[in-house]
């Protein structure tokens, strides 16, 4: 009798393939019930059609307002009307500063606290300065100097903004 000897690569597949179809069931994958034990691929496997499931209904999102929701501490709200930007500029140190205008709007003697960012020609920051407490008597006027945290010797920046500029009857 002649017998030919399949390579082992061949020889694998062969054992691979018929064990796969010795251990299916009839709907293509062993069920855990049925008794054969076949091969692993087929255990735990859901029978198709699997029906889906229904997609979840997204909640939706509140539209955004421009209203806060809380009270503003510290002062009357974000930016008092006391405070009018003056005109900026750089001193011999190449430091950006905005003059800010305060008229005390109260009978009595206000303290400001004052934020001041230094834009470029692109609205970008280019650095930003604080003032605080700055005793105002009441119903008076005061020009405050709120100078920029960083340098800006290449006067990249354009423009200057109160971006905070709160009053308070106490200092902070």
């Amino acid at each position: 009798m002649f017998v030919k000897k399949l390579p082992l690569a061949t020889s694998a597949v062969v054992v691979a393939t018929l064990a796969l179809t010795a251990g299916c069931g009839s709907g293509g994958g062993s069920s855990s019930e049925d008794g054969k034990s076949g091969v692993a691929i087929g255990k735990g496997m859901a029978k198709l059609p699997v029906e889906p499931s229904p997609s979840p209904t997204p909640t939706p999102t509140p539209t955004p307002t421009d209203d806060p929701s809380d009270t503003p501490t510290g002062g009357t709200g974000l930016v008092t009307p006391d405070a009018k930007m003056g005109p900026c500029g750089w001193d011999s140190s190449s430091m950006p500063y905005a003059d800010v205008k305060i008229t005390n709007s109260s009978s009595t003697t206000q303290y400001y606290s004052i934020f001041v960012g230094f834009t470029d020609k692109d609205d970008k920051v280019v650095t930003s300065g604080i003032a605080s407490d700055a005793a105002v008597p009441g119903n008076g006027k005061k020009t405050v100097k709120v100078k920029g945290f960083l340098p800006d010797s290449s006067k990249k920046a354009k423009t200057c903004r109160i971006t905070l500029a709160t009053k308070s009857a106490t200092k902070n």
